[in-house]
């Protein structure tokens, strides 16, 4: 009876950023139920303008051909396909297997979010069933938030209810034995997707010596973490080599890493160290479940405020007047800003693909306050040459420095990028590093070349405005600039508030509030089979029944910007304090916006 009823029931199991076989809930669901076919789509033209960079492709290229084994020892490969339709895709797959059911682990971002909700409804519409899971979270985003019902604006009273939560155990045993649903679809070969070309190969060759994708790979890298470097994870986080952090992001991010096997482990050490008095030990482990929790937060905010993909949390943010001159984007980009150590966390990041978490905030901090760069802007340019790109810790952390969120950094608050050299790289080691220009002036003078006496110049070799630019812009005139634009924020602002009331007898309630409330108390999920199905967050204070910030079609295509760099970052860092930054693809191929216009960047 079992194995009849094993044949009777055959579901499609698509893969996404779930890359592995411990701990995958829609896998584990479908093995259980009967025989199974696992697939990933791959479609570019749904990427749009989040098509990931190349070494982000380069990283899932490698995963997918760890699963694919993985997988076929298991007793079902990887059905892989390149399409222009993922849901024509899925529909093929279902109808040459006679599945009865598609399941898949939820995704957060504002691009899946819609995707996702689009193919749910019109599989359902064909008759297939359809199950989703919560494999890339400790908590769903619905089912956290404050006494009133409303989800929350701020990280510290989100991380407190959750460590507060009875959280789910992740699971160590893979299923031992996969059956495969039979059915013959038009397949792809890894290599066929083109996720490298044969410049990129050459490019990425050295990102193989750095790194070793796959999710039975993740398990050695994150117990060497655990066991060697956790201990000492609070006094040296903050230091800019790469053993400072535990280099884990880019296998949570593809999902070869459990996040709730992580937590756990670390959750476990913090408990034991705290039994044995051992404060050093528990300070560690408490920061590091804290920089989870930031990942958490991320795709929290994500997931209640969609519109965050395009403008800030904070309403008010919409009327600064930011500088869109591409020359300073450029000089950015490529480390010749003049100011050292920003010029070397942006040459590491193109050179390698990763930079420290500090170094993220710095350089981004940066980009914002000092030059006005639009924080989207960068939030692109991190996502398309980052290892570990992210879109949800990405929209976190270029929100979070640029003042657009509640307890992110202020919008005055201007870094001197000098005085964070001194702090964070005394000797000036991490500089000469990634400046070979600067590698032989001395400690004193290497973070301020341009106050450096001419004989101490020439004797390092330096030609300020030659080999080495001269500061982009002088620290005063942006303290300056900045002020001036926050002035002129807020004269906009309240102009247009003016404007809006004489205009209008009645002013809608969401125009009111900075941020607009999110209801997730008791909502049922919409289109939902299960309480495994992902929900959908009501906005309050509406006048209809459509949230303001519904995705709108655009027609107008933007510019993708060439990723040329590399990536290699730590998700689990994403901190308020070291932020990180991250990965997603966008959704149909009529690219769905958070608005009805979407940003270009140059």
């Amino acid at each position: 009876m079992k194995n009849l009823r094993m044949g009777m029931n055959r579901t499609i199991v698509w893969f996404r950023r779930d890359l592995r076989i411990e701990d995958n809930p829609a896998l584990a669901a479908a093995a259980r139920d009967g025989s199974v076919f696992p697939v990933f789509i791959w479609c570019p033209k749904e990427e749009g303008q989040f098509y990931p960079g190349r070494v982000s492709r380069w990283w899932m290229k490698q995963s997918l051909v760890h699963l694919d084994q993985s997988l076929k020892s298991l007793g079902a490969g990887l059905v892989i396909i390149k399409t222009d339709s993922t849901l024509k895709a899925l529909l093929e797959c279902v109808n040459a297997v006679q599945a009865t059911k598609v399941v898949f682990n939820h995704l957060y971002d504002p691009v899946s979010l819609v995707r996702d909700h689009n193919i749910k409804e019109k599989l359902v519409e064909q008759g297939v069933s359809v199950q989703s899971y919560n494999g890339d979270l400790l908590y769903e985003p619905w089912e956290i938030f404050d006494e009133s019902g409303h989800a929350f604006t701020t990280f510290d009273p989100f991380w407190n209810t959750c460590l507060h939560m009875q959280m789910k155990t992740y699971s160590p045993i893979p299923p031992c034995q996969l059956i495969l649903a039979q059915g013959k679809v038009e397949k792809h070969s890894i290599e066929q997707l083109g996720l490298e070309d044969e410049l990129e190969k050459s490019s990425n060759s050295s990102l193989g010596r750095s790194w070793s994708p796959g999710w039975s790979k993740s398990d050695k890298a994150l117990a060497e973490f655990i066991e060697n470097y956790l201990l000492h994870y609070s006094g040296n986080r903050l230091n800019l080599g790469g053993d400072s952090t535990s280099l884990l992001s880019p296998y949570i991010h593809f999902g070869e890493l459990s996040v709730r096997k992580v937590f756990q482990l670390a959750r476990t050490k913090q408990i034991l160290w705290t039994h044995e008095g051992n404060i050093i030990g528990e300070e560690s482990a408490t920061l590091f479940l804290r920089a989870i929790g930031f990942r958490e937060y991320s795709r929290y905010l994500c997931f209640s405020f969609p519109f965050t993909l395009e403008r800030p949390l904070l309403g008010n943010l919409k009327f600064f007047p930011w500088n869109n001159d591409p020359s300073n984007f450029k000089a950015w980009r490529q480390g010749r800003t003049g100011y050292p150590l920003v010029d070397a966390g942006m040459r590491e990041l193109w050179a390698t693909g990763w930079i420290h978490n500090k170094m993220r905030v710095i350089v981004s901090s940066f980009a914002v306050k000092m030059l006005l760069i639009p924080w989207k802007w960068g939030m692109k340019y991190f996502w398309d040459t980052l290892l570990d790109a992210d879109l949800e810790s990405d929209i976190l952390g270029w929100q979070y420095i640029s003042g657009s969120l509640p307890d992110g950094h202020k919008l005055e608050r201007l870094d001197d990028p000098e005085v964070l050299g001194r702090k964070y790289d005394p000797a000036g080691e991490y500089i000469r590093q990634w400046l070979p220009e600067l590698a032989r002036m001395p400690a004193e003078w290497i973070h301020h070349p341009w106050d450096a006496p001419l004989t101490v110049l020439t004797a390092s070799g330096v030609e300020l405005g030659q080999n080495y630019p001269k500061p982009i812009i002088d620290i005063d005139l942006a303290r300056e600039q900045l002020t001036q634009a926050i002035f002129k924020m807020w004269e906009t602002e309240a102009a247009t508030k003016a404007s809006s009331s004489q205009d209008r007898q009645v002013v809608d309630e969401n125009e009111k509030l900075l941020i607009p409330k999110v209801f997730l108390k008791d909502k049922v999920p919409r289109g939902a089979t299960s309480a495994n199905d992902q929900t959908v967050p009501i906005l309050q204070n509406l006048k209809s029944d459509d949230p303001p910030n519904k995705r709108q079609k655009c027609t107008a295509e933007e510019d993708r910007k060439p990723d040329k760099s590399r990536n290699r970052s730590d998700h689990t860092e994403v901190s308020c304090i070291d932020q990180e930054d991250c990965s997603t693809a966008e959704s149909s191929s009529k690219r769905q916006c958070s608005s009805t216009s979407s940003f270009s960047v140059p």
